[in-house]
């Protein structure tokens, strides 16, 4: 049973789960405990807040977010799901955002921003101090999925003829900008052009009269403001980054993309080709129309049903060697199963590797030969299992031999295809986290009931 809100101490509430803390926030508000409501969120960090806030009426979000404190207030919009800040910006005035957007990051003030209904966005970039609207003007102009719509401006940079003492007056200068996630000072020359790093503990144990361009690293991996996110992503595994400064075409400096935004990244791509591989798309997860749900799905199920009105066309080719052989209707299913199990596990590794830089088409052939041979050793153990399960249940060594050659062949032939589909895609320049799913599911239905009951067409003819 949960303890009434004026029994629980400051800080307890850190450790509760956020349903619960929702109950307190909740109980809270409709008495108008502001004070309480303060004492009972004293310990407990935004990304918590955020979290309960799903589990609150809408008038409830509204009004604890009027209460917070507004740099604690701006932090819970920021870490807020992206459908629940949508529902709660409508209902904040214009001057209500733009005091929490002035508190925030300039990376999270323009996805808010960007959020908002032209006309309210106008509005609120319009009511921020001149540097604020500057700055998220500049970041709206880059692609919301690219690494300038996802840089922040607030970065630290010195000149390279500068001494380490000067490089440590600026960071105190710039602090209360870049309060967090600071982990390198970028170094430039006289034209703006990024020439270097220093991480920060170097920089703080060097000798203050020495110069930057002693000091600094070279290897600064900076990447262009058009670079897609998920390139910059992969970029950050490749060489375990906490940060990266993105450039213009000139190697400018324009700002830099922390470990934290791209975490989101990885996690946003997870979910978006995870969805279009079971055939649906991210943005059904935010729809509430069940008819613009169903357009989203339709056209993956008709090619899935189109495929299957194939493959039942294929069996009724075959309809003589069925009446003839009844059993091989039984290990249809089987088949067509397995044919899709090993389809989806290769099309899968393959899709993974192409969305994380791991599988490129200059190592394309090997990749393949390697999926290859894995279907050569799959396939012979579970043709064997096939071929006797079959032989000692009919009694039939024909049908053993058709079902386990068929079962080797589709295997073989599955992941085959469930390899060299995303590759081919990729190539074409078509997104294979999309269209493998269907691609793979039809052509393994159509050619696993092919190759089974041609196979077995043949081997009763033979050995008849």
């Amino acid at each position: 049973m949960i303890p009434p809100p004026d029994v629980v101490p400051p800080g307890a509430a850190m450790e509760i789960h956020s349903e619960e803390l929702a109950e307190r926030l909740s109980g809270l508000l409709k008495a108008n405990d502001t004070s309480g409501v303060l004492r009972q969120i004293e310990s407990v960090v935004a990304a918590d807040i955020a979290a309960a806030t799903r589990h609150l009426e809408e008038d409830e979000s509204v009004a604890l977010l009027k209460i917070l404190p507004e740099e604690f207030s701006a932090d819970v919009l920021v870490e807020m799901g992206d459908d629940v800040r949508e529902e709660i910006l409508e209902r904040l005035t214009p001057r209500e955002i733009a005091d929490a957007v002035e508190e925030m990051a300039s990376d999270d003030a323009a996805d808010v921003v960007a959020e908002l209904e032209e006309d309210k966005a106008t509005e609120v970039v319009d009511l921020l101090e001149e540097e604020d609207r500057a700055e998220i003007t500049q970041l709206l102009l880059y692609p919301e999925e690219s690494a300038g719509g996802i840089m922040q401006l607030e970065v630290v940079s010195v000149r390279q003829d500068r001494t380490a003492a000067r490089a440590i007056e600026k960071i105190r200068l710039a602090f209360p900008d870049v309060r967090e996630d600071f982990y390198y000072v970028y170094v430039t020359d006289h034209d703006g052009r990024l020439v270097g790093k220093i991480p920060l503990p170097r920089l703080i144990l060097a000798n203050p009269e020495q110069r930057i361009r002693d000091l600094m690293d070279e290897d600064v991996h900076p990447v262009p403001a058009d670079l897609d996110q998920e390139e910059v992503a992969q970029i950050f595994q490749k060489y375990d980054l906490p940060s990266l400064p993105v450039v213009d075409r000139d190697r400018v400096l324009l700002g830099r993309i922390t470990v934290d935004d791209i975490v989101d990244v990885i996690q946003e791509e997870a979910a978006e080709d995870y969805s279009r591989l079971a055939g649906t798309d991210e943005e059904e997860f935010q729809e509430e129309s069940v008819y613009r749900k169903a357009a989203i799905r339709l056209p993956w199920l008709v090619t899935g049903l189109f495929g299957g009105v194939l493959s039942a066309l294929v069996l009724s080719r075959f309809e003589h060697d069925l009446r003839a052989v009844i059993a091989l209707t039984f290990f249809v299913p089987v088949i067509m199963a397995m044919g899709g199990n090993v389809a989806i596990q290769s099309s899968a590794v393959m899709v993974r590797g192409l969305a994380t830089g791991e599988v490129t088409h200059r190592d394309a052939t090997r990749r393949l030969l390697r999926e290859v041979g894995v279907s050569v050793i799959t396939g012979i153990v579970c043709a064997a299992l096939i071929f006797f399960a079959a032989w000692l249940w009919w009694g039939d060594l024909r049908l053993g031999i058709v079902v386990g050659g068929a079962m080797l062949a589709v295997i073989f032939i599955s992941t085959s295809v469930g390899a060299f589909v995303p590759l081919t895609l990729d190539r074409l320049r078509i997104d294979p986290a999309l269209a493998t799913g269907p691609f793979v599911t039809t052509s393994n239905d159509i050619l696993g009931i092919l190759i089974y009951l041609g196979f077995a067409s043949w081997i009763y003819r033979v050995m008849a």
